[in-house]
């Protein structure tokens, strides 16, 4: 069985199709875990009608901690032998998880995405040909599924406070532990660019946490070379959100922690979104 986990905040104007796209999935032996991080607006509603109709659907309820906190709480309660992420605003393709499910690997991935964004579809699909390519091109969550053993064995959890790259924390240990990775073309996952996601945001003085999550990382294989360019492109594109009177600061802690990164006025964002949204 699979487990399907959905962190949800505040989600209700996405909710549903989110919601729709799973239990409509060609896939029929998977389990829908529904982590309510302490929504405000008519999310819970919209959980609770949906598990009504639907046996599959678990809802937990949790004060607001973040999605860090709502992954993991949904990486305890999940009962499938793989497990797949999904962002409430985001939806896929009818026959997605049945595409990535058939294989047994510690990670299956599809490199079919599409990004929604301003009511217009892109296209975004990608080549991996190691591991490298991943950590720098794909390091996200949504368009996999893991292995529940492989998570498990490996101690392998979401990065609990919530920052731009808690999710790369999770990606980047999977993807160095697994010792096998299986890249398919099949299922499309749609992504849905919002206003006021991280992509978007500003950062405050409470992003600086990004710090200690790279750090972390960094410690995941020292030696380990891609890991500095990772850490580099990660910083960059949170330096170039951040507000503008706080740059001087993170760049001096940014120094004394990795001397060998380099802060960009100029970097392009842009760049950033082609190579890793």
């Amino acid at each position: 069985m699979l487990s399907i986990i959905i962190p949800v905040y505040n989600s209700e104007k996405y909710l549903e199709e989110c919601l729709i796209s799973i239990v409509n999935q060609s896939l029929k032996d998977f389990e829908i875990i529904c982590v309510n991080d302490g929504s405000m607006d008519n999310s819970l509603k919209i959980l609770e009608k949906f598990g009504a109709q639907d046996s599959r659907i678990r809802i937990i309820n949790q004060q607001n901690q973040g999605q860090g906190y709502a992954r993991n709480a949904g990486l305890e309660a999940a009962a499938g032998d793989y497990v797949g992420f999904i962002d409430s605003d985001d939806y896929i393709s009818p026959d997605f998880y049945e595409k990535l499910y058939k294989y047994k690997d510690d990670i299956v991935l599809s490199t079919k995405r599409k990004y929604l964004i301003d009511g217009k579809l892109k296209t975004k699909d990608f080549k991996a040909k190691d591991k490298n390519s991943l950590i720098m091109k794909n390091c996200n969550i949504y368009n996999k599924i893991y292995s529940k053993e492989f998570l498990l064995n490996n101690n392998i959890k979401f990065y609990g406070k919530t920052n731009p790259a808690e999710d790369n924390y999770f990606s980047v240990k999977a993807i160095l532990k697994a010792e096998s990775i299986k890249i398919t073309n099949g299922g499309t996952y749609f992504y849905r660019v919002v206003e006021g996601s991280t992509i978007h945001k500003t950062f405050s003085r409470d992003g600086f946490e990004i710090l200690n999550i790279m750090k972390e990382i960094k410690n995941f294989n020292p030696d380990l070379e891609i890991l500095d360019s990772k850490i580099n492109q990660e910083l960059n594109s949170f330096y170039k959100r951040l507000d503008e009177n706080l740059r001087p600061e993170f760049k001096a802690e940014a120094a004394k922690m990795f001397p060998n990164v380099k802060l960009k006025e100029k970097f392009s964002l842009k760049l950033f979104r082609r190579l890793c949204l």
